[in-house]
């Protein structure tokens, strides 16, 4: 899966970058968890959003220094 330069993927490719099921990838849409819009009827995940949103995660686990 070749995702450089792009900004918005698929849910199934979403879930493949996070190594979940797709449904929890649309589970976590619909909590509001992942960064997501609607184009039309697909749902597309902007993954500079996921990518920032995941970092910051990683560095509130991390905790200060």
């Amino acid at each position: 899966m070749n995702l450089e330069g792009r900004r918005w993927i698929s849910c199934r490719e979403a879930a493949a970058y996070l190594s979940v099921h797709e449904m929890t990838v649309r589970d976590w849409i619909s909590r509001g968890l992942v960064p997501s819009c609607r184009i039309g009827r697909a749902i597309r995940v902007d993954l500079r959003k996921l990518e920032a949103q995941l970092e910051h995660q990683s560095q509130l686990r991390e905790g200060p220094r």
